[in-house]
């Protein structure tokens, strides 16, 4: 048994919404719904079309010993030229095989691959992320509710008016802390590089690097970082080696600080006016 000459098939699939053939390097893939099965080339007997339906389909026609019928995976195709492509395709990467050569039972060399991932499911941590950010909505929407049914009027407008504030408050110690988090990480286990003008996207500079592996990095960096005199337009960074895409540059100690009192400031009267606008007002109501 001798391979048709010919390298790498063409990466053609044949088949509908309900299951498809894909040509493989060495094998056919079929897919029924979430059952996939890999059918290698050499345990193949012929692919064909079936036109005995409204619609054309494909057939897989496995090996199987002398006066034993093969087994046939049909998949119905949408229009007649892909069937007719793949088909074609297939035969050409089949083996050549003699026709009296005595055959195996292609079946047995069939494997049933675990099921594919779905792309549309969530994971318990996409879930997580999802009551994360739905419990604040439906807190105040409920707490809007109980202003109202209470007929506070200006608890209601208190309500409403505290919702930029309170918000912006947290966005901005959040994202304060998220920073924070992320240079401990990077002082902690981070990898130092000079990192140098590259290009720009729109108005953003990009700055490149070479990371331990070889691979070249690219990051924006912060507009606070302060050039290094080792080379031009170069600034100071760290790159976790865990999670390549974290990449800070290094700011000066009068940049810590700045904004350090800047959120300690600005954040906490955000947050002082917000939770004296929405969630004392429901205390206060609830208290009555």
């Amino acid at each position: 048994m001798t391979a048709n000459p010919g390298s790498t098939p063409p990466s053609l699939t044949a088949g509908n919404r309900s299951g498809s053939f894909a040509l493989e390097r060495r094998s056919i893939l079929l897919t029924e719904g979430s059952v996939r099965r890999r059918i290698p080339l050499e345990a193949i007997e012929v692919v064909r079309v079936d036109d005995g339906e409204r619609r054309p389909a494909v057939q897989v026609v496995l090996t199987a010993p002398a006066g034993t019928p093969g087994t046939v995976f049909r998949v119905g195709c949408r229009n007649a030229a892909s069937a007719a492509a793949f088909v074609e395709a297939a035969g050409r990467a089949l083996p050549v095989r003699e026709a009296d050569a005595p055959r195996e039972d292609g079946g047995a060399r069939v494997v049933v691959l675990p099921p594919a991932e779905d792309p549309d499911k969530r994971s318990a941590r996409d879930w997580l992320v999802i009551a994360a950010l739905l419990t604040p909505v439906a807190l105040y929407v409920a707490g809007l509710v109980v202003l109202i049914a209470h007929g506070d009027v200006l608890g209601v407008i208190f309500w409403l008016l505290g919702l930029k504030p309170l918000a912006f408050g947290l966005v901005l110690y959040g994202a304060s802390a998220k920073a924070l988090y992320d240079r401990w990480l990077l002082r902690r286990r981070g990898i130092s590089v000079v990192a140098t003008f590259d290009h720009t996207e729109g108005k953003k500079q990009i700055f490149g690097f070479v990371d331990a592996e070889g691979v070249r990095r690219f990051f924006e960096p912060d507009h606070a970082a302060e050039p290094v005199g080792t080379a031009p337009q170069g600034v100071a960074a760290h790159y976790d080696p865990r999670h390549v895409e974290r990449v800070k540059a290094v700011l000066p100690v009068r940049t810590w600080v700045l904004r350090t009192i800047g959120v300690a400031f600005g954040g906490t009267f955000l947050l002082v006016i917000g939770f004296f606008l929405v969630p004392y007002q429901l205390i206060d109501v609830l208290s009555r």
